[in-house]
């Protein structure tokens, strides 16, 4: 399922597979953090994270929402 969500400013949609993923970026991270990857995301299309677990993202950017994946 996918669910859409606001964090730092920015309009998210995730899947139970990255839900981790979107914990990780909107509570232990900062916005000026968070902020790295966001506009990696939007200048070049997506931008890639690990979080603390070791666990690997792909942040997307297309038409003006944001996409979290787990890869």
């Amino acid at each position: 399922m996918i669910t859409k969500t606001t964090t730092h400013g920015h309009v998210v949609s995730y899947d139970d597979k990255s839900s981790q993923g979107l914990r990780y970026i909107s509570l232990e991270l900062d916005d000026s953090e968070a902020k790295v990857f966001f506009d990696q995301a939007y200048e070049h299309g997506s931008a890639i994270f690990e979080d603390h677990m070791g666990l690997k993202y792909k942040l997307t950017h297309s038409g003006g929402e944001y996409q979290l994946t787990h890869i």
